[in-house]
């Protein structure tokens, strides 16, 4: 993107970017505590920048403004720990002793390995997250993308896994489930994403169905950011409903509130067995996230 673009989208460009090749990070972070949403659409633009230092430094901003650390201590997904018998006498507090005795079928005397106590335990959680890329992909899209995807990313324990496609007439996965690859990687990804074109929503799906269905995690999320309405493919409502039957929940964060299209995401959302919210604004995903992943 050209220097006249830019400034043509950004009234203001020359507030954050006084000569070609600068970008003053300080007022990027004075903007985004006044307007998150437009400082980060900014971001997303200028990282598709002509000038390769404003490219680097846009993304290396955008990350600092999305990424944040992950809340492992659990605090962020109370109300879905299990008591579970578990191996390591270190987890736990109270003495299962049916299964510990129950050791003695394979050996004559109890060893201190087979020692088994009562722990708390959380069950691991694949999340896969579908963005939709169709039509014109301008910073507002990129920008909810990226806040969405920082926003589960930051609901993650060590043992949870991490899906993203993009989609359009294409489905492309930008990080399958089995990534071990940070996070900084798929934030470099969606900056650089170039979809456009028609939404084939049903293949978005399909493909957000066959990442969970490779997960090692049992509990599985699919969130589809979407405005709802297809206009390719076949009908996405029977993939809808099949995410039950690949142990997963189908939940829709909706780009619009208009009637028609809202009330699309809400079926979808309905024949999936989860939850629909609104996602206007990429500032909202965080809330908008936590609401559709509620125990």
């Amino acid at each position: 993107m050209s220097r006249a673009e830019l400034e043509h989208r950004h009234a203001d460009l020359q507030r954050f970017s006084a000569e070609i090749g600068t970008l003053d990070a300080e007022a990027v972070h004075v903007a985004a505590r006044t307007d998150f949403d437009e400082t980060l659409e900014l971001l997303v633009d200028l990282a598709k920048a002509t000038d390769a230092s404003i490219r680097l430094a846009a993304r290396r901003l955008a990350l600092q403004l999305t990424i944040r650390p992950s809340r492992a201590n659990g605090a962020y997904r109370m109300g879905t720990s299990r008591l579970s018998t578990v191996d390591d006498p270190l987890a736990g507090v109270d003495l299962d002793l049916d299964a510990t005795l129950a050791r003695l079928d394979q050996h004559p005397r109890l060893r201190a390995e087979d020692v088994r106590v009562r722990a708390w335990r959380s069950p691991a959680t694949a999340y896969v997250l579908l963005v939709d890329a169709s039509g014109s992909v301008a910073g507002p899209r990129v920008a909810t993308a990226l806040v969405t995807a920082a926003a589960v990313a930051a609901r993650m324990r060590p043992d949870d896994e991490l899906a993203v496609v993009a989609f359009w007439s294409q489905a492309v996965v930008l990080r399958p489930i089995r990534s071990i690859a940070a996070m900084t990687d798929l934030v470099g990804a969606l900056l650089t994403l170039r979809g456009g074109g028609t939404t084939d929503l049903a293949l978005a799906l399909r493909t957000g169905l066959r990442q969970a269905g490779t997960a090692r995690s049992r509990r599985r999320e699919i969130l589809l950011i979407t405005d709802g309405i297809a206009t390719a493919g076949s009908d996405p409502m029977p993939v809808a409903a099949a995410a039950g039957a690949a142990g997963a929940r189908l939940h829709v964060l909706a780009l619009s509130d208009e009637e028609p299209s809202y009330r699309a995401c809400s079926r979808l959302a309905g024949a999936g067995g989860g939850r629909c919210a609104g996602l206007l604004r990429a500032s909202s995903a965080p809330a908008a996230v936590a609401d559709i992943l509620r125990p």
